[in-house]
């Protein structure tokens, strides 16, 4: 792998991250307003986000 596709890497994983925790909040934003469904969609896709930018750049601090 090249230093630039460790970068690109690195950046993708970082990105996803940030992407996980907004989708943290908006978890709990529709937990607030007792919105379910949307709550348990919203957190089917921030495991799918955690399990990449995982595998990309392990797991945060």
């Amino acid at each position: 792998m090249t230093p630039e596709d460790q970068k690109q890497r690195r950046i993708r994983g970082e990105l996803l991250h940030r992407a996980v925790a907004l989708g943290e909040e908006l978890m709990r934003l529709a937990d607030d307003l007792d919105m379910t469904v949307a709550g348990l969609h919203v957190c089917q896709g921030v495991e799918m986000m955690r399990e990449e930018a995982e595998r990309l750049v392990g797991p945060t601090h």
